[in-house]
Parts: structure tokens; C-alpha cells; sequence
């Protein structure tokens, strides 16, 4: 723990700079909690989801939780205000929200003194060694759900066996994607683990009345639209130069541009407006300029689906870069043609069977990019494949009652 103890205080002003920049930035972003001031909370289950888009994994797990345990209490703590919104907007009056308090010992046993939940569920590998072994001394159960870890990370925590295998021997469970993640977890350390598959493919596509009006106002003509999903700073100019490359062939063409981060949105607006593309923001919400735009920027949170239902072709970002890409299953869910970039290793196993099923398709450079595009200008390819990635997305779903199995039998 050493060597955690000296990054930490390394890494310090930075961790004060983002909590700064939360405060002033976000409303609903308690800095309190963040220091571990969490007064009394009592709670059945603790579930903790890093922000955004482990809430929206979770939000199946969640509402089916509360659905068969009527009268419990669940506690969610999330790191982020945008995480935190999320909780609110579709849990406000059902759960508890605390933000997760710094991993430094302090704070940590400060937020747990006066907490008494006999359970904690951490959403994927968010491991923090002081968080563990606080909650580990108060006796509660912990459980990884939606475990996954790539060759990649693998590699960087047996370069460390001393921090990582004590480490990864603190959870009581670890709840694995696959069974490649499920052996990497155990070579590190891990005692007890299940592979019980991602509760991310149980979701189901949203009765959402708003899309078909998005996509009116959008593409009033039935122009071909596609996403680009999740994206990371060196995505956006090549993105914008597949789309510049498509519109000479396919004039009435349109993307959807959405950043994975927040504070990246009016960086990525100048960028377009740079490129010299008519950009609409949809923050601005004037649904009746959308249709003169070439690009709409998806600058707000918790609307992906939407945006997946709007666009007849899904690109998913962070794998044009080596970021190892986001989730596919949303777009397969809604029977979109996923198409990504070379570097998926975060969500390896899932995009692989997408692309064995021929329900993706995978690209190496903006050139391969736009000529797929180009490609699925073919209305029935897009069907096609778009039933290709729904088929593999409803084959893979089940894993949200062995969750919930594991989360009562312990």
C-alpha cells in the first residue's frame, strides 16, 4: 500500500483541482461528501457507480432491485455530478445518493463511521484499496458487478503483484463479463469468481416519444444520419473528416457528434464551426433550426439512446484512438449497424461476437470509415445488419437476475 499511499499524494492537487472545478461548475456537486462528511446513513445495499455511464448500466439493476425488495433501503453513491443527475432523474424519492468520499483513509473512514449497510456492489473494476479495506473492517459483503478487465490492464497490475493481489483478494465476489475476464481476475488474486455475463444487454429499447421528432427536425427528407458516439479529444477532426469526405459523395448527409466528457462540448463546437460545418447545439433545444444543420453536437447527458434512435448508422468512439473504445450494445439493442475503430480492448469479447455476427463492422483508418459509410447508404444492408446486432445483443442478455441472485444470497 505503500506505493498507493505516495501516487496518491502525488496525484492530490490534481484530485483538488477537479473537485474544484465540480463546485463550481455543477449545483448539485457536494464537496462535503466528498470529504467524507456523510452523517447517519442506513441502507440495505450500497451500490456504487463511478458516473454516468455506470448509472446507465446499472439503471436496469437498480429499478429491478427496488422492484423485488419493496420497504429496503439502497444507497447509490456516484463520484460524479452528471452520475448524480442521472440518479436523481429516474430514482429522486426511491434511493439514497452520497458522493463517493476521496480514497484517501481519512475521509473514507469518516463517510463510513456512521454508515450501516451490510453490502456493498461496486458497477465494473472501480477498485480503491482504502474504500475496500474500510468497508472489508466494517464486515460488509463486497461484490464486483459487471467485472471486466482487459489483457492491457491485466498487464499493469501484475507489474505490481505486491499491491495488486492483496488488492484483488478483498472483494468477496467478483461478477465477470466473460470467462477471459474471470481468469485474469483470478491470476491477480482474486478467491471467488462467477462469470455471469453483462447486465448491460438488459436493457430494452425506450418507449420514446421524443425520437421520431428529433429525427424529423433533423432529417425533415429522410437525409442519412449517422453518429459518432463517445468521443475523445483526437477523435473529433478525424470524425469531422469522414463526415466532409462523405458529404461529397452523399450531399444531404448529417452527423450526430457526441463527446464522451462534458467539459469537452464547446471545444468541440469551435472545432466544427472550424471545419466549417453548420452546427447546431442541442443544448440550445430550438428543434426548428436543426433541419438547415450539418451537424447536430450532442452536448447533454443521459440522451445516448435517443441519439442512437435518431441515426441510421452507429459509429462507437474511443477506438479511433487508443482508448479501447465504449459499449456497442446500446445502438445493437436498437437494431443500429455498429461500425468501430481499431481499438476496442475495453469491451474486447462483446465487440467480437458483434462483428462474428455481422452485426459490426470494424474500421482502421477515416478512409475505411467512409467507405463503409458509403455502403450502408443501402437501406437493406442497414436492416440487415442492424437485425444481425440485435440478434447477438437479446442472445446475450440474462445476467441481471444472476445478479440480483448473487446480490440476495450473500
Amino acid at each position: 500500500m505503500w506505493l498507493y499511499r505516495v501516487l496518491l499524494a502525488l496525484a492530490s492537487p490534481f484530485i483538488a483541482r477537479r473537485i474544484w472545478r465540480f463546485h463550481k461548475r455543477y449545483a448539485n456537486y457536494r464537496v462535503q461528501e466528498t470529504l467524507g462528511h456523510w452523517g447517519t446513513v442506513q441502507a440495505d445495499l450500497w451500490l456504487h457507480c463511478a458516473s454516468v455511464g455506470e448509472v446507465l448500466a446499472a439503471k436496469p439493476l437498480i429499478a429491478r432491485w427496488l422492484e423485488v425488495n419493496p420497504g429496503k433501503q439502497l444507497l447509490i453513491t456516484t463520484v460524479t455530478p452528471t452520475g448524480e443527475e442521472q440518479v436523481q432523474k429516474w430514482f429522486a424519492g426511491r434511493v439514497q445518493h452520497r458522493y463517493l468520499p476521496l480514497d484517501h483513509k481519512v475521509c473514507v473512514q469518516r463517510a463510513l463511521a456512521d454508515l450501516h449497510c451490510p453490502k456493498l456492489a461496486i458497477i465494473e473494476t472501480e477498485l480503491w484499496p482504502n474504500l475496500l479495506q474500510t468497508a472489508k473492517a466494517k464486515g460488509m459483503i463486497i461484490q464486483i458487478i459487471n467485472a471486466r478487465l482487459s489483457e492491457r490492464s491485466a498487464k499493469r497490475y501484475e507489474k505490481f503483484g505486491c499491491f495488486s493481489k492483496p488488492l484483488m483478494a478483498l472483494p468477496d465476489r467478483f461478477l465477470a463479463h466473460a470467462e477471459a475476464d474471470a481468469k485474469r481476475f483470478q491470476s491477480l488474486g482474486a478467491k471467488d469468481v462467477s462469470v455471469v455475463g453483462n447486465i448491460k444487454f438488459d436493457i430494452t429499447a425506450p418507449d420514446d416519444t421524443e425520437a421520431p421528432i428529433w429525427r424529423e427536425a433533423f432529417a425533415p427528407n429522410d437525409e442519412f444520419v449517422w453518429i459518432a458516439a463517445s468521443t475523445h479529444e483526437g477523435e473529433d477532426a478525424q470524425l469531422l473528416e469522414a463526415h466532409q469526405a462523405l458529404r461529397k459523395q452523399v450531399p444531404q448527409a448529417k452527423l450526430i457528434l457526441v463527446p464522451r466528457h462534458p467539459e469537452r462540448f464547446d471545444a468541440v463546437y469551435e472545432l466544427c464551426q472550424q471545419q466549417g460545418f453548420h452546427t447546431v447545439r442541442r443544448s440550445e433545444d430550438v428543434l426548428d433550426t436543426w433541419s438547415q444543420a450539418e451537424v447536430l453536437l450532442g452536448d447533454s447527458m443521459g440522451e445516448m439512446m435517443r441519439y442512437f434512435a435518431v441515426s441510421d448508422v452507429a459509429f462507437v468512439a474511443g477506438s479511433m484512438i487508443e482508448r479501447g473504445g465504449h459499449n456497442p450494445i446500446e445502438p445493437a439493442i436498437l437494431s443500429k449497424p455498429v461500425i468501430v475503430g481499431a481499438h476496442t480492448f475495453n469491451f474486447a469479447d462483446i465487440t467480437e461476437s458483434l462483428i462474428h455476427d455481422q452485426g459490426a463492422t470494424r474500421v482502421h483508418s477515416v478512409s475505411e470509415l467512409v467507405t463503409e459509410l458509403l455502403r450502408l447508404q443501402n437501406k437493406a444492408d442497414r436492416k440487415t445488419m442492424g437485425a444481425n446486432a440485435l440478434a447477438n445483443a437479446e442472445a446475450n442478455q440474462g445476467a441481471l437476475e444472476r445478479v440480483l441472485l448473487s446480490l440476495s444470497s450473500v
